[in-house]
């Protein structure tokens, strides 16, 4: 039995590594979507390599009915009361208020404290260092084709698939307005491939 406890082990990690790969290829088609507003990119993490660093406008709140988001007095007061929710925890539970467009507009701890005619959905966050503003979902980073630089820079909006449980799954990244970037089309332009650009 020793001799093949190695292949059980080896055929137990594949179909477990098999399994969230479709898993995570279910909730890509299966999902509805939301969208979160990208903060300004960062140019070196382009520079860098062939991946872009992502930073989330999550719009955190604790009474979006009635409170003003551009008092920065008031948005202290919010971000201490979800500083000390986040305290310790690796990963968030919060709900976040989408817009018709399924845009993310308000992000909070209670779900009840939103309006609840509009579309509601939990959203996990991870928290890697224990601050408000390094809470993301699911992605720190895109990466793409090399050369495609410029056409990514024009992100606007990061598209996560999320199930019900709140899990997200970074699917693409959209420029203003939603609109469709379109850069794998153009890398097969670069490389002379017609047939691509024509689907």
């Amino acid at each position: 039995m020793k001799k093949y406890s190695a292949l059980i082990l080896a055929v137990l990690s594949i179909g477990l590594f098999l399994g969230i790969i479709v898993k995570n290829q279910w909730q890509l088609k299966h999902s509805q979507s939301l969208y979160v507003e990208l903060r300004p990119v960062d140019p070196r993490s382009i520079l860098q390599g062939d991946y872009m660093a992502l930073r989330y406008e999550l719009y955190f709140s604790n009474n979006p009915a009635s409170e003003d988001l551009s008092d920065r007095a008031n948005l202290s007061n919010i971000y201490a009361g979800i500083q000390t929710y986040i305290e310790n925890k690796p990963n968030i539970l919060m709900y976040v208020q989408l817009d018709a467009q399924q845009r993310v507009v308000h992000t909070v701890i209670d779900p009840l404290q939103l309006d609840q005619t509009r579309t509601i959905k939990p959203l996990k966050l991870k928290n890697p260092s224990n601050y408000v503003d390094s809470l993301y979902p699911s992605s720190q980073s895109f990466l793409f084709a090399e050369g495609l630089a410029s056409c990514y820079e024009q992100a606007h909006y990061a598209e996560f698939k999320v199930d019900d449980s709140g899990n997200a799954i970074l699917a693409s990244l959209r420029g203003e307005n939603l609109k469709i970037l379109g850069c794998e089309q153009v890398r097969f332009w670069w490389q002379g491939s017609r047939e691509q650009t024509e689907r």
